[in-house]
């Protein structure tokens, strides 16, 4: 029985661990996120960024790691810094004019 109590134990330790090693992962890629988003350019690239973003965000959250408080409101704070860029390099991309074609082709 005490066997088995080590082996339970052992695997919520390793589990954990897991757990605080990807948080710490997703945390350390979302605050490179403001530096990822100056770097967009124009709109394409700005749509293929919150695809990239939501896909980032639905993986964490499919892996079901329980978070505290405190990991909570660090994510929720990264998020607002995310957002303030978001909106920043919109407001850059919608001052840039944009050259439109003479004539557009209708694909058939």
């Amino acid at each position: 029985m005490k066997n088995l109590l080590y082996i339970v134990a052992a695997c919520l330790f390793l589990t954990s661990c897991g757990g605080t090693e990807e948080y710490d992962a997703y945390v350390s890629s979302l605050k490179m996120q403001p530096a990822v988003i100056d770097t967009i350019s124009t709109p394409q690239s700005y749509a293929a960024y919150l695809d990239s973003l939501s896909a980032m965000a639905c993986g964490f959250e499919e892996k079901g790691i329980k978070l505290d408080e405190t990991q909570k409101d660090e994510i929720a704070a990264l998020g607002l810094q995310i957002q303030d860029a978001l909106v920043k390099t919109y407001d850059r991309l919608a001052q840039t004019p944009v050259m439109i074609p003479d004539s557009l082709e209708v694909p058939e």
